[in-house]
């Protein structure tokens, strides 16, 4: 069966409000799911990165948690949607922007000593996922991280806010197996694989033990980082 694509400009503009309500199970923070995906990679990466990349950046949620954590690094993001964009532009002015096309990959090859793609791989589809982690390849430097972070497709609050959410009727979950083998496709070495979002606000006092709990495949979401050889 086909899966219409969903056009991410026609949401572009609504998008924070429509990601409040879908979360509204997890609380009033929705800002954290783009904080500790940011604070995970500050926490599990040394050196400290000179060039980032938010790849499938959307409206730019994540941006200013990137300037948190590494202000002294050079912050790039990058969207097949160019109305998303242009919102992730006017919210963080210090950082550079470009769309995913041919011409943009090719002349920004090698440049990046992290590129993070944070819940994008489930609106790709499957036939189309090794050239996206062979084009996140070619624009690490050698050495250089990437971390993929996705929904967890055997955790069913993950699959209800999924099944609920308007953009994401396109969305095809795929396991931490399937993110751990296209990094191999690609020449990875993958260090680290870990399960997140195990408690939602009114559990947060809770949320420090999460570190323990990343084994069991049961959180919301999960995280897999590795090097370029």
């Amino acid at each position: 069966m086909t899966v219409e694509k969903v056009d991410f400009d026609q949401y572009a503009s609504d998008y924070d409000k429509i990601m409040k309500e879908d979360l509204e199970f997890f609380g009033e923070e929705n800002s954290y799911f783009a904080d500790y995906k940011i604070k995970i990679i500050k926490d599990t990466l040394t050196p400290a990165p000179k060039k980032i990349l938010d790849y499938g950046c959307g409206i730019g949620r994540n941006i200013k948690f990137y300037s948190k954590y590494f202000p002294n690094a050079e912050i790039l993001g990058c969207d097949i949607s160019q109305k998303s964009l242009e919102i992730a532009k006017e919210s963080n002015p210090d950082a550079e922007f470009f769309l995913i096309d041919n011409e943009n990959i090719n002349r920004f090859a090698g440049q990046f000593d992290v590129v993070s793609i944070s819940c994008v791989f489930h609106h790709i589809e499957p036939a189309l996922r090794k050239d996206t982690i062979e084009k996140i390849y070619s624009l690490l430097k050698p050495g250089g991280f990437v971390y993929i972070f996705e929904h967890n497709p055997y955790n069913p609050v993950t699959r209800k806010i999924v099944k609920d959410c308007v953009w994401d009727e396109d969305a095809i979950l795929l396991p931490a197996k399937e993110s751990r083998q296209l990094m191999d496709h690609a020449g990875f070495s993958v260090k680290k694989k870990q399960y997140t979002i195990f408690f939602p606000a009114f559990l947060k006092i809770l949320r420090p033990f999460e570190k323990f709990l990343g084994f069991i495949p049961l959180g919301g979401q999960y995280y897999i980082s590795g090097i370029k050889n």
